[in-house]
Parts: C-alpha cells; sequence; structure tokens
C-alpha cells in the first residue's frame, strides 16, 4: 500500500489501490509492487467512475484487476461490446486525467511521499509486524511506476503518454 498511498490522486487513499491483506497474503514484499498499483489503479478508477462500492467490486467482479466479470457488467449494464484491455485502457485515461489536473495544480515526485513515520519506523504489532517502507524503496518504486505510467520523472504525464491517451 506504500506507493499506492504515496501517488493517490486523492491524497493519501487505500481507495486508489488496494492492499494485500496481511494474513491472507503472503508478505509481497516491493518487488512487482508497482505493476500491482498500476493494475489497481485502473481497476479503482473504473469502479468508481461506475458507482460501485469496493466490496461489491473486489468480492463480486474479481481481484483489484480488471477481469472478464467487470467487463461483462460493463457491457450488460451499458450494451456496449468491449473487451477487458478497453476497460483498462478507460482506466488508464481517468487516472492519467486525475494526475494531469493534480500536475496542473503543482503536484510532482516531491509530494508522492509518505509520512516520515511509515518510511522510518517498522510497525511494533499485529499483521504488519516490521513492515515499513524505507525512503530509498519508495524512490525505486516511484521509478518504475513513473516508467510503467509513460510520465516523466518528476511524475508529470508526457505530452506523449497524453496523445496516446487522448487526452491532447
Amino acid at each position: 500500500m506504500s506507493l499506492g498511498y504515496a501517488v493517490a490522486t486523492r491524497g493519501g487513499s487505500h481507495h486508489d489501490a488496494r492492499p494485500f491483506y496481511p494474513g491472507t497474503h503472503p508478505y509481497p514484499g516491493f518487488a512487482g509492487r508497482p505493476e500491482y498499483v498500476v493494475k489497481s489503479n485502473h481497476f479503482t478508477s473504473v469502479g468508481d467512475s461506475l458507482v460501485i462500492c469496493r466490496f461489491i467490486e473486489e468480492g463480486i467482479l474479481g481481484p483489484p484487476a480488471i477481469g472478464t466479470d467487470m467487463v461483462r457488467a460493463v457491457n450488460l449494464i451499458t450494451g456496449w461490446n468491449i473487451e477487458t484491455d478497453d476497460l483498462e485502457k478507460c482506466g488508464e485515461r481517468i487516472y492519467n486525467l486525475e494526475r494531469m489536473i493534480n500536475c496542473r495544480r503543482g503536484v510532482t515526485r516531491k509530494d508522492d511521499l509518505l509520512p516520515w513515520r511509515v518510511m522510518h519506523e517498522p510497525i511494533p504489532a499485529g499483521p504488519s509486524k516490521g513492515r515499513f517502507c524505507p525512503p530509498e524503496e519508495l524512490s525505486k518504486m516511484l521509478d518504475r511506476y513513473y516508467e510503467l505510467r509513460g510520465w516523466d520523472r518528476n511524475g508529470v504525464p508526457t505530452p506523449e503518454k497524453l496523445s496516446e491517451l487522448g487526452l491532447l
């Protein structure tokens, strides 16, 4: 959740990326998190646009990634005939548009951070005991996340990415 909180378009929110729940998922470490967060961002963006409760979205329409059940539901409700890749692109467009709005208000990499305690103090007890996100790990995840998104090193969507998504 560290990366998801850091890049959330509405401030540190568990709604922009979905967690691995302690006790139900093995500790994933930091490897692969940027890829997971990108997919999860698309999933939550589409779900928010459809005004679907997150519990319904995850419990009925699948894990925190756009899948066939979500596509089927959208097609049934709208009469469309879209594929998984089409709905994934919708989520990508939404998230990039939200980021673009934030960037126009001055948000950049300097704002994609976590509270000091989260980066320096291991959780003392409970299912997540010992976990924290060191600043160097967050920085590496941000580098990869921005690369996957097609954003520049400061976390700003590039004109090429915005053009590709039809947002320019």
